[in-house]
């Protein structure tokens, strides 16, 4: 047996619907192949009468061309064959085609709970240790803080950060260093840092104690790790909300249209199946299935979808009229002139789309930023180890590495502002 499942791609028989084999629910079975359905209806009307949606004019269960292609919001140029993450920025990609369907974006829910737990860990991760320095109030015994400290920071590190600790790997693999770089190695050299002087806090030089205690950056860590996190997720709600504008666009054109065969006969049949040349009876208030030529009768036709302007067009004998837009009270025939990605809403779709993956000119000089920042600080890190090692006061090896562990913390607000902020408001502003 064929499984519609050995491809990446499949499309539903009976309406068109590009659907995933592997996620959805339904499926039936015809002559030794397996089909599957966006719906229970769809699947329901197949089972009814197979013959009728796998005659040669239905479209096939399978298309190659339907085999949807991913690409970074921010850098187009990356095209991949299915989901991942940018190799130069770490974004997320997303598909190329826009889609009716409404699927959750895995992601946004896995860094969400992500954040909540960061962020509820945090909380109390914060008032340990910025009071105590601070005011000098002392919530937990000295002694006891940098285990409670490390207890409250190791969830954030080594599980709500661990996605960017496998881009910023991806971003050394790929030699395209980006935020995830940065903060990869700023939380994971304060947080490994602080693990070890806890452990052992014996290798820690009496010149670098704060008040005869060892100092620990887990606040630093831990909070770093959640306000990206939180970026993340308002960037990836804001591209959410652009995808579902865009589906209300896609859902204006009509599922079916009545089509007229040859004997003057008309039937109900998908929009898959519409051809140009086709002839299609518009009733009143349906919507406008295809673009195409009125050849009888006479209506008025919203196109409030096009103009934006509440009056009625009329239309009649040789007018054209656009997929989507909403017929009045009359009858009218029409003849196809264009279907699928030709018509006028399927290419407005398709800008759409495409503006919400434009680059703004902020984000244009956050990258050049970014490209050169982020070696930069690295090697300003390097220098500072080896600086302090050679020439500084001793024990040299622990002051060298404090210090350059303080340039890559210190580094990382700037990076985050030059590398988050633009996408994010460039996921707010899109469909605007």
């Amino acid at each position: 047996m064929v499984h519609a499942s050995d491809t990446r791609s499949a499309r539903d028989p009976v309406c068109g619907m590009s659907v995933d084999p592997d996620t959805v629910p339904h499926h039936a079975d015809h002559a030794g192949r397996r089909y599957a359905f966006c719906s229970a209806g769809c699947r329901t009307k197949f089972v009814d009468d197979p013959g009728k949606y796998l005659s040669s004019d239905a479209p096939p269960a399978v298309s190659p061309s339907l085999v949807s292609m991913w690409t970074c919001p921010m850098h187009p140029q990356i095209h991949r064959d299915g989901p991942g993450t940018c190799p130069i920025c770490g974004m997320a990609l997303e598909p190329e085609q826009p889609s009716l369907d409404d699927v959750a974006n895995p992601e946004l829910i896995d860094f969400t709970r992500r954040t909540w737990v960061a962020g509820v860990l945090s909380v109390p991760l914060l008032a340990i240790s910025m009071l105590a320095e601070m005011l000098g109030l002392h919530f937990v015994p000295p002694a006891w803080s940098p285990w409670i400290q490390l207890g409250l920071t190791a969830p954030i590190v080594l599980w709500a950060g661990w996605p960017f600790f496998v881009r910023a790997w991806t971003s050394v693999v790929t030699r395209h260093l980006n935020m995830f770089t940065l903060v990869a190695l700023g939380v994971g050299a304060a947080f490994f840092y602080s693990l070890v002087v806890t452990v052992a806090p014996g290798i820690v030089p009496a010149t670098s104690r704060m008040h005869g205690a060892v100092p620990v950056y887990y606040e630093a860590a831990g909070v770093v790790v959640t306000l990206v996190l939180l970026g993340q997720v308002l960037e990836l709600r804001a591209r959410a909300a652009t995808g579902r504008a865009i589906r209300a666009l896609l859902n204006l054109a009509p599922k079916t249209a009545r089509r007229i065969a040859a004997d003057g006969t008309e039937e109900d049949v998908d929009l898959a199946l519409v051809k140009a040349g086709d002839r299609l009876r518009v009733r009143p208030g349906e919507a406008v299935p295809v673009d195409g030529v009125v050849v009888d009768g006479r209506s008025s036709v919203d196109e409030s979808m096009l103009t934006g302007e509440p009056a009625s067009v009329l239309k009649a004998d040789g007018a054209v009229v656009t997929g989507g837009t909403v017929n009045g009270t009359g009858s009218l025939v029409i003849e196809t002139r264009a279907v699928g990605s030709d018509t006028v809403l399927a290419r407005i779709v398709k800008m759409v789309a495409e503006a919400q993956r434009s680059r703004a000119p902020i984000q244009a000089v956050a990258d050049r930023v970014s490209g050169w920042f982020v070696p930069l600080v690295v090697a300003i890190a390097v220098a500072t180890f080896v600086v302090w090692n050679l020439t500084g006061p001793e024990p040299r090896f622990g002051q060298a590495l404090l210090n350059a562990i303080a340039v890559l913390m210190d580094s990382i607000p700037m990076v985050v502002i030059t590398g988050q902020v633009p996408t994010a408001l460039i996921g707010t502003d899109a469909f605007q």
